[in-house]
């Protein structure tokens, strides 16, 4: 879908920038996300933001079914 075309360019662009803590991966680095967006002259808008935590969220289902 053309409309997620940006979001999704800058998903591939972050996708292993993960913060991890003692129990494992947490979530995604903030910062690199906001420091690619403006490297790829993406605003970040509430909209892309939604859409890159639900990107987030999905993964990080993912990763905890693999753990149980």
């Amino acid at each position: 879908m053309a409309e997620n075309a940006e979001v999704w360019e800058l998903w591939l662009s972050v996708n292993t920038q993960w913060r991890a803590g003692g129990m494992g991966i947490v979530g995604l680095d903030y910062p690199a996300v906001w420091a690619m967006a403006e490297r790829l002259e993406i605003e970040v808008s509430n909209c892309v933001m939604g859409k890159i935590r639900a990107l987030e969220h999905y993964v990080l289902g993912e990763m905890a079914k693999k753990k149980e």
